[in-house]
């Protein structure tokens, strides 16, 4: 990085520009990161003024983020006006608002008594311009339509008809009311993100700067040489860790998809399948406790529970997920013949150049990092399949990355802190494991030093890099919710879900499903998750299902927004990466991801899966288990070889029988006999496969 510091004078305009942003991404993210960690430990400030000071940094760095040094005059005036023009324009526009709400803070939330001025209003229109553009620039256009809709809505309610009418509000009024009024804009839905979300987005990228991603990804293909399915286990491994702790199904799919996804296709899988089995694992790892993308300290915040309580109830639905992917997964890499043997031999060559510049869109700010934790590439990869050390071995070595998630849990289990306060403290455990770690290996201490000085350095830009999209969305969204509750939209919403379903909870729990899905839409998981919450679990709540389980199950369904057709925004930077069509992408990441799809029905049918009770969660978790092994085995047609048609139509009947066999009108012994016959037939039917197949290898073993 000295080197390209140095040789500026010699370089190109386009790479001396490269390297202006990232140390402006740098510098803005050093000061994101230290002054959130400072707010989160001391709370000096009113929370107002926070978040104003943290929607002003974020939008800077989505600015930073958005501008591309590599638009040249052939990619024509617009573009080129737009990314050198309009930019920049914006950096300087979110600066100076910021500091005209912060300066004004006093007259403008205490002293106007609603009445603005002209420059007020100006201001809030520039807020909401700035939000709306950069939520385009991180996300696309689908979210910012949202929005759009959001204040239509708001301007012309009392011409709609029927139960969507309502007051409409002037532009003047809904301006303030958005902005200078610190609602909308900085309401719950951004106070959320500016807190809890950026905290341990912060923390994620402290762990990824320590060497997290190359962590999962070795420990995967340390499993996967262990597996027939190969480095198709290291895809799931390496997404689902990183994926609990970075918050962010897009930003996941990026960082571990460059990797895997070229490796994957070396082994012979097909580039479409490729690409879904990294959105599913990507998507699923928001689940997977202790962490699940920080979604587990919102539910505990907004639901008054405690964590232990939610991880525990998050725990057995997301081993379900993941034991059902992993082997969803075994008989994909079975079924299309994937080329293991060339992995673990050492045959695989480098990816194409056409796969190269798909891999990850980020590859030039690597190139000028000054982290050295972050030049993993798939040679090491490779390497790491040939090393005799053992699956332990290699989770020892990565016992520094996990003391900060120690810490993490011990704080929040058994000292009962905050959920902020213990973030910062693992924050601080990260630190101090990586010092430690870096130092104890060093051969020159004073070199260390310095790796680690730029390692923690750049773990703040990760974080703050990673967090700006996601504090967009929610102020975003922030802004849509404010519209629907001033409108009183909300409450409309409740009222006639439950009037649709006819007060049956088997009725309500498809359009809630559609609800959610249709609310997450382009949104990152968290942001999907307050806004479903806001106006979905209220429903369920009513026909008497228990607060946290209703949180849980739009959780699962705001996960599935990034696989569900038409934004599926896992799918479409997996595809990309791949070089896969979109649509088969996603058609193949909903067979492989069945499980995400049925589970939320599941333990709001089976609740004792989420609120433990021996024997019945222990016989009911493998009830589950091979009930939804048959529904991927249908799906895939595969379960050590080919299924006849017959066997899949019995596998689905016989799944949906045992698995949702309870919320039928029958007695309990009739219920009981049902599942266990429909069990004992998809038994039956696996081991007349296996035994019809002699020939394959059982999970476990390389063929």
């Amino acid at each position: 990085m000295l080197n390209s510091v140095t040789g500026l004078a010699s370089t190109s305009s386009e790479e001396r520009l490269v390297v202006v942003k990232y140390w402006a991404l740098l510098l803005v993210g050093i000061i994101t990161a230290i002054y959130h960690i400072w707010f989160a430990y001391t709370y000096a400030l009113q929370m107002n003024l926070h978040l104003v000071i943290s929607l002003g940094l974020m939008m800077c760095v989505a600015a930073i983020y958005s501008f591309n040094p590599r638009i040249s005059r052939d990619d024509g005036l617009l573009t080129v006006l737009d990314n050198y023009g309009l930019i920049p324009v914006e950096l300087v526009a979110a600066v100076v608002a910021s500091v005209y709400m912060y300066t004004n803070y006093q007259r403008l939330y205490i002293e106007s008594l609603g009445i603005f001025t002209d420059i007020d209003i100006l201001v809030g229109f520039i807020l909401l311009f700035l939000v709306f553009d950069l939520s385009r620039r991180t996300f696309g256009w689908v979210l910012v339509l949202v929005g759009f809709f959001g204040i239509f809505y708001a301007l012309t309610a009392s011409y709609w008809p029927g139960i969507f009418q309502s007051s409409s509000l002037d532009l003047r009024s809904l301006i303030a009311a958005l902005t200078v009024q610190f609602s909308g804009l900085y309401d719950i839905i951004f106070e959320v993100a500016a807190t809890y979300i950026l905290i341990y987005i912060l923390f994620a990228g402290f762990l990824e700067a320590y060497g997290a991603l190359e962590y999962f990804i070795r420990l995967g293909a340390r499993v996967g040489k262990r597996m027939k399915s190969g480095i198709t286990q290291t895809a799931v491994i390496s997404s689902l860790g990183m994926g609990s702790v970075n918050g962010s199904a897009a930003a996941n799919a990026a960082t571990t998809g460059a990797l895997t996804i070229p490796l994957m296709k070396e082994q012979g899988i097909k580039k479409d399948t490729a690409a879904a089995v990294e959105a599913v694992a990507s998507s699923g790892g928001q689940i997977m406790p202790p962490i699940m993308g920080a979604s587990a300290f919102l539910m505990a915040e907004i639901t008054g529970t405690s964590y232990l309580h939610v991880i525990t109830i998050g725990l057995f639905p997301a081993l379900l997920f993941y034991f059902t992917v992993a082997t969803a997964v075994y008989f994909i890499t079975d079924k299309e013949g994937a080329n293991a043997e060339a992995i673990f031999e050492g045959d695989i060559d480098q990816p194409s150049d056409s796969d190269a510049s798909r891999a990850d869109t980020d590859d030039w700010l690597n190139e000028v990092s000054i982290g050295s934790s972050n030049k993993i590439n798939l040679a090491d990869i490779t390497q790491a399949t040939k090393e005799s050390s053992s699956i332990l071995n290699t989770l020892i070595r990565g016992i520094y990355l996990w003391f900060p998630v120690g810490v993490l849990v011990y704080t929040l289990v058994f000292l009962r802190y905050g959920a902020l306060y213990a973030g910062v403290l693992a924050i601080g455990a990260a630190i101090v494991s990586g010092l430690f770690h870096k130092m104890y290996f060093a051969d020159e201490y004073r070199k260390a030093f310095v790796e680690f000085v730029a390692d923690t350095a750049e773990g703040m830009r990760l974080g703050s890099q990673n967090a700006a999209g996601i504090a967009m969305a929610a102020a975003l969204m922030g802004l849509f919710v404010e519209v629907l509750s001033v409108t009183g939209f909300t409450t409309t919403l409740t009222q006639q879900l439950v009037a649709l379903s006819g007060g049956m909870l088997l009725l309500l729990l498809p359009l809630a499903m559609l609800a959610a899905i249709l609310f997450g839409l382009g949104m990152p998981t968290t942001g999907a998750y307050i806004v479903a919450v806001l106006l979905i679990a209220p429903a369920l709540t009513d026909l008497g299902v228990r607060v946290e389980t209703a949180h849980l199950y739009v959780l699962y369904f705001a996960v599935l927004s990034a696989l569900t057709p038409p934004v599926a925004i896992a799918n479409i930077i997996t595809a990309e990466i791949s070089g896969a069509n979109f649509f088969r992408t996603c058609y193949k990441s909903v067979l492989i991801g069945i499980p995400l799809f049925i589970l939320p029905y599941l333990f709001v049918i089976n609740p004792d899966i989420l609120y433990w009770e021996f024997p019945l969660t222990a016989i009911n978790f493998v009830i589950l288990f091979v009930s939804l092994l048959a529904l991927s085995a249908a799906s895939i047609d595969y379960f050590f070889g080919s299924l006849s048609l017959v066997q899949r139509v019995v596998l689905v009947v016989c799944s949906v029988v045992a698995s949702l066999g309870t919320a039928l009108p029958l007695p309990n012994m009739q219920l009981y006999g049902l599942r266990v016959t429909a069990f004992a037939v998809i038994l039956a039917i696996f081991f007349l496969q296996i035994f019809r197949n002699r020939a394959v290898s059982p999970i476990g073993e390389k063929a």
